[in-house]
């Protein structure tokens, strides 16, 4: 192509496997740089700014799908959809003489699913609500995959946990800072430290040397502890979104009782 211009690109929608969405109406949804409209689990990212390869359109709207995915989970608390690439509409504004060759690549599909034990089924008669004010970051994706991990059964809960702390503090350089960033009490930061770092087992103990109670968590504390990353995630996607803006505070009272 000697002018190649993508002008949508074509996602189908994979629903959790304890999710079943049951004739939904359409959402729709505009940023500065396309429009997105879900009907019938089918997606369509029509661009508005110019892209000339495949690749660098699919990186502007699958930011823009994850941060959708990653939001509709943390608010269920389980997997509710993801977005599998399936094709692309490109033109050329320039279009080849007749009989001259033409080339167009456009990138691999991918498809990452996440295998979840299956206990229950929902079924929805609304889409989540589009990530009009969630955006992913490095350090996002970064929390992101460590509480995947945990709910797949790959991680300790205290540790993604603490990691989860530890990338906020670094972002700020140090609790005080990464409280105030992100309207978050420090009294969750702490709680939420100590909950890590003194209670637990041997292994605990080989990581932190103020270890107190050498016990396993209560379902009362893990519950907590589980809650408080969904809300420091959602927190920082938040933050992402519109760092300049006024973030109400977060405080002890909006996550369970201990």
């Amino acid at each position: 192509m000697r002018d190649p211009h993508v002008v949508a690109l074509f996602y189908r929608l994979i629903e959790g496997q304890q999710i079943t969405f049951d004739s939904p109406p359409p959402i729709e949804d505009a940023t500065d740089e396309f429009r997105v409209r879900l009907a019938d689990n089918e997606v369509t990212v029509e661009f508005l700014s110019h892209y000339s390869d495949v690749p660098s359109a699919r990186r502007t709207a699958e930011g823009y799908l994850e941060a959708w995915e990653i939001k509709a989970q943390l608010e269920a608390g389980h997997p509710v959809m993801q977005f599998e690439f399936v094709r692309p509409e490109v033109i050329d504004r320039n279009p080849p003489l007749p009989g001259e060759p033409q080339t167009l690549s456009v990138g691999p599909a991918e498809l990452v699913l996440v295998a979840n034990d299956v206990s229950f089924h929902i079924t929805q008669r609304e889409y989540p609500a589009p990530p009009r004010y969630f955006a992913v970051s490095l350090d996002l994706e970064t929390m992101w995959l460590r509480y995947r991990g945990y709910c797949q059964g790959r991680e300790r809960l205290a540790d993604m946990a603490y990691a989860c702390l530890t990338v906020l503090e670094r972002s700020t350089n140090g609790r005080a800072q990464a409280a105030k960033r992100y309207a978050i009490s420090s009294g969750i930061f702490g709680t939420l430290a100590r909950l890590c770092t003194e209670i637990g087992d041997e292994q605990t103990a080989r990581k932190f040397s103020r270890l107190k109670e050498r016990r396993a968590h209560t379902d009362v504390e893990v519950r907590w502890l589980e809650e408080a990353v969904k809300v420091m995630i959602k927190r920082l996607g938040e933050w992402n979104a519109d760092p300049a803006g006024q973030l109400p505070q977060i405080t002890m009272s909006s996550l369970p009782a201990l």
